[in-house]
């Protein structure tokens, strides 16, 4: 969480997630993480850090015992402390010290006995105005939004719904582990997709899936139906992982920076002399080239045939008749736009001496490459 009117950024998580209410024969104990984060690019003077746990007993609340709270960090250099009702005050040991970017500190609450009823529950955020204010609360102003934690009910089907990482390479897989109660029907969600997930899961309520290679930003949803005392119940949980130079699908792009949009050019075909070549293209791109006869009305002729997935082979075709070039007969030249998966033949031919010169750009990373030989007959 972030905003104009906050130095650092905050996040949390909870043990169990969602956290569990309590019921009349068993409490239920939680662990409440917070994670302080400097995401800027320069250092952050840091005063006081309240956090305010809503103390009470109704769903927007989640503890009606505060006390029992107990706080730390996991930095010696920043001190907390618990001022009554909830309310947690963290600090570096001297007002103003300055975190640097990327430097995050963990604030743990333990030891949380959450209420009895189900709900959502905003857990507050203030943070002292300047250095030098000695952090009392007068010096602290609240932060807009606040984080939000969901109390679900101990019997809920599921929890800790989670990837084993959260960022991938292009191409990369993760996989997904849940906890749930064994029965209900389990069904997965990802991009355009959906599955059933029930044969991932133990006798014990253990879920494990591994997922195809991610090329771009997926989100996960994970579902559990079944029916309680005739009445149809559903629970879900997400997740999200990022993938490192993704693929992208746009409608309009405006760039304010540079673009790169061609890959590494290559040579192909060309020389002096009279013979076929044939390629596979792995990307889309384009040929550009030309001929050149060395012989006055002699012609040379270059023809490039791209045959793309599901359409008939389209020709190009150029001759070059004049060597005097100029303003009579410049190089006859050709441009071939190529889709990615096209069969590629490049002819050119002529009665004598000719030259000639193609190359290959590449949309982005692909090559184009000779097709593999065919295998050999059998036996």
């Amino acid at each position: 969480m972030t905003s104009a009117a906050t130095a650092l950024s905050y996040s949390v998580r909870t043990s169990p997630a969602p956290l569990r209410v309590s019921t009349q024969e068993t409490p239920a104990h939680a662990t409440v993480r917070i994670a302080l984060t400097n995401s800027g690019p320069d250092p952050v003077p840091c005063g006081a850090i309240a956090f305010t746990l809503p103390v009470g007993s109704g769903p927007d609340a989640l503890t009606s015992a505060p006390d029992t709270i107990r706080v730390s960090t996991d930095d010696a250099g920043w001190s907390a402390e618990h001022r009554g009702d909830g309310v947690f005050h963290v600090r570096p040991a001297a007002d103003g010290t300055e975190l640097k970017p990327g430097a995050r500190i963990v604030v743990t609450l333990a030891d949380v006995t959450v209420n009895h009823a189900v709900g959502a529950v905003t857990l507050g955020i203030s943070e002292s105005e300047s250095r030098g204010t000695g952090g009392g609360t007068a010096s602290l102003r609240r932060v807009p939004g606040g984080l939000r934690l969901a109390k679900a009910s101990p019997t809920a089907m599921l929890e800790s719904f989670y990837p084993d990482k959260v960022t991938v390479p292009n191409g990369g897989t993760v996989k997904l582990t849940w906890k749930c109660e064994v029965g209900p029907d389990y069904e997965l969600f990802y991009g355009d997709q959906r599955c059933l997930v029930n044969d991932c899961i133990d006798d014990d309520g253990n879920g494990e899936w591994i997922s195809p290679g991610l090329t771009s930003a997926t989100a996960f949803m994970l579902l559990g139906s079944t029916v309680r005392d005739g009445i149809p119940v559903t629970y879900g949980l997400t997740t999200a992982v990022t993938v490192d130079v993704p693929d992208l699908e746009v409608g309009d792009l405006d760039v304010n920076g540079s673009v790169r949009l061609f890959g590494r050019a290559a040579e192909i075909a060309g020389g002096t002399e009279s013979s076929p070549a044939e390629y596979e293209a792995d990307t889309d791109g384009v040929i550009t080239g030309y001929i050149k006869t060395t012989q006055d009305q002699v012609p040379a002729e270059l023809k490039v045939f791209v045959t793309p997935p599901g359409l008939r082979r389209q020709q190009f075709a150029t001759q070059s008749w004049d060597a005097r070039g100029g303003t009579l007969n410049q190089e006859a030249s050709l441009f071939v736009p190529v889709p990615k998966g096209s069969h590629v033949r490049v002819v050119q031919k002529g009665d004598t001496n000719f030259s000639a010169a193609l190359t290959w750009f590449p949309f982005g990373a692909g090559s184009l490459t000779p097709p593999p030989p065919p295998p050999p007959p059998s036996q």
